[in-house]
């Protein structure tokens, strides 16, 4: 076998045993994605790059570990995701069989032809980038961005194949550390109220005091019930249904809250309320729901996040085509938006962005003499 075969194996057998490592160790999700990108040098060279956790349902990012890039650089990187027409957005690698793809490719070596590259890239002296899907055949639950800097050639095949072996890897470390987040946060017990035909509360389970507070407005003298909670349980009356989630609300201190009310089957007029915090999961429904979205309209964004067409979304709800485009038409309105990517857009920028902010971890540069140069 040639030397640099040799060479090729041992640098790969390396980065997958560094993430078997870790995923024995139960370390962190940040942890994890560190260690896919200390993995990642060994398989490629580059100077800038970043691993981002995605929310599986819109693949909107909630948390990153990034070096080389500078923190201002956040926003147009995802301007440029959400609202160009570019190359290789993570949408499509998502959807893609090959999840491996680079800049230089795409674009037959015409680099100027990406608005990333000549927004972000150009300045800083890149020659490509190298972006990475971590898939499974059901969701997509993270990416990587790896950016070459100076005059030198592209990201060759031979390392695009190293990186496209390990993906599977790197895609089963993340799914067990989200995992293992999921199993470990902690989250306050749901409230139970247990309100007559008359909206009095009849019992309350412990804690109830203290999250019902959350919810009165700071300039609410009366101890009663707040207002969404009453309305909640008036609509749930009313509809008489077995079970229904009646809306999500706002606390005082920022964090939203979910309320399910359920009438009472032997008591006529009564209802059981239950009050509990929102998971992260549940945020982006939320917002929808905030804009006025029927959950119908809701699952027409989920799907329209993850970039897919009419004819795609039409296939996976049972619905027509034309329905579809109706529902999208109604979205926009709502939203006040005119297309798919400022829909996304906004999502991000307007509600997610500064919790994006506080997650992500940026390292110092790998080569001690190197600056962040991508941003600055």
């Amino acid at each position: 076998m040639p030397y640099l075969d040799r060479m090729g194996i041992r640098r790969f057998t390396r980065a997958r045993d560094h993430l078997l490592a870790i995923d024995e160790a139960e370390t962190s999700l940040n942890d994890v994605a560190e260690a896919i990108l200390v993995a990642l040098h060994d398989l490629a060279r580059f100077e800038c790059g970043a691993v981002v956790t995605v929310d599986s349902e819109t693949l909107l990012p909630h948390g990153a570990v990034v070096e080389g890039f500078l923190p201002e650089h956040c926003q147009p990187f995802w301007d440029n995701e959400l609202l160009d027409a570019d190359f290789n957005k993570f949408t499509d690698l998502a959807g893609r069989s090959d999840p491996v793809a680079t800049l230089y490719d795409a674009v037959d070596g015409d680099l100027d032809r990406s608005p990333r590259f000549r927004k972000l890239y150009a300045p800083a002296g890149a020659c490509d980038e190298l972006r990475v899907a971590f898939t499974t055949s059901e969701a997509c639950v993270g990416h990587a961005t790896l950016v070459r800097l100076g005059a030198d050639e592209p990201f060759t095949p031979d390392e695009q194949q190293d990186v496209r072996d390990l993906a599977p890897v790197a895609t089963r470390v993340l799914l067990r550390a989200a995992g293992r987040a999921l199993a470990s946060s902690v989250h306050d017990p749901p409230v139970v109220l247990i309100l007559d035909a008359e909206g009095k509360v009849r019992s309350m389970s412990d804690g109830g005091e203290a999250l019902i507070a959350e919810l009165r407005t700071p300039s609410a003298e009366e101890p009663g019930l707040p207002i969404q909670v009453q309305a909640a349980a008036t609509r749930a009356r009313w509809s008489r249904t077995s079970a229904r989630l009646a809306t999500r609300v706002r606390g005082r201190d920022g964090r939203w809250l979910r309320l399910y009310v359920t009438p009472m089957a032997d008591d006529p007029g009564a209802v059981a309320v239950t009050i509990e915090r929102a998971r992260p999961s549940d945020l982006v429904p939320i917002i929808l729901q905030s804009y006025g979205l029927t959950q119908r309209e809701t699952d027409v964004v989920l799907h329209l996040a993850r970039g897919r067409s009419a004819k795609e979304i039409a296939a996976a709800m049972c619905i027509s085509a034309h329905t579809v485009r109706d529902h999208i038409k109604v979205i926009y309105d709502k939203a006040g938006v005119t297309g798919r990517g400022e829909l996304v857009a906004r999502l991000f920028s307007d509600h997610c962005l500064a919790d994006f902010h506080d997650a992500t971890v940026h390292l110092p540069p790998r080569n001690a003499e190197q600056r962040s140069t991508i941003g600055a």
